[in-house]
């Protein structure tokens, strides 16, 4: 089967999930000119395609010196913080690297959820070297995100229209739906990738992935991203369930 938008890579298991994605981001740095940026998904799903990347032989086959890493969404908690996905990225990635690559991180100490999105776009700009996007210069080379078993992507929530269809800002704070206030990046900067890769695993994962690989559910966040560039679903079995065969 095909699904209505996008590609699909269904793996065996947690192993060459780990693999496949380490293998596309190594892939993808080589091919960059320059510059590397490269979109960080939070939560458990990608921990463990981190952790691969932080040994051999992806390690050492990438120059980190290059590369920018921009986290898609961040609870807005101290750093340090058990919940804070840079703190999981430190742990199973740069933490492990022969060399740092530049790693953004959402500001906490002294601002208010609204502040901090504020300059976490300021720093996006910044990277970017301008403020707009344009279609024909991608701001990230390649993005990985995830998606929860209710579709959401980054940290943008099923209902919350407000948020969604937010198309100027890049940046937004999000202060209802969740235990803690987040930071996500919208829709228009997720969009601006060369190569956007959904990394779905899980049993719980399967309904919503089959719905929105089959188009029954168009309107759940996952389902409205529409990248400039190529779109990539990375399953494993447990989640593509009718899909794998």
């Amino acid at each position: 089967m095909k699904p209505v938008r996008g590609e699909l890579v269904v793996v065996p298991d947690a192993k060459a999930f780990a693999e496949y994605g380490a293998r596309l981001f190594a892939e993808e740095a080589a091919a960059a000119r320059g510059r590397f940026v490269a979109g960080l998904a939070g939560g458990s799903t990608p921990r463990a395609l981190y952790e691969r990347l932080a040994a051999a032989p992806w390690r050492d086959s990438i120059d980190w010196t290059r590369i920018d890493l921009v986290l898609g969404d961040e609870r807005f908690v101290a750093p340090d913080d058990d919940k804070s996905n840079v703190r999981m990225i430190r742990d199973a990635l740069t933490a492990h690297l022969p060399a740092a690559p530049r790693l953004h991180q959402v500001p906490f100490d002294g601002m208010t959820v609204d502040q901090a999105a504020a300059a976490y776009q300021r720093d996006l700009a910044e990277v970017h070297g301008a403020a707009t996007l344009d279609p024909s210069r991608p701001f990230f080379d390649l993005c990985l995100l995830g998606m929860g078993d209710d579709g959401h992507t980054a940290s943008l929530l099923p209902g919350q229209d407000d948020l969604l269809g937010e198309r100027q800002r890049w940046v937004i704070p999000v202060t209802k739906g969740r235990p803690e206030a987040r930071v996500t990046l919208t829709y228009p900067i997720l969009e601006s990738a060369r190569v956007v890769v959904f990394l779905v695993s899980g049993a719980g994962k399967r309904d919503m992935l089959d719905r929105v690989l089959s188009g029954s559910d168009r309107d759940v966040p996952a389902a409205r991203l529409r990248p400039v560039g190529r779109l990539i679903w990375l399953a494993d079995r447990d989640a593509a369930g009718r899909w794998a065969d």
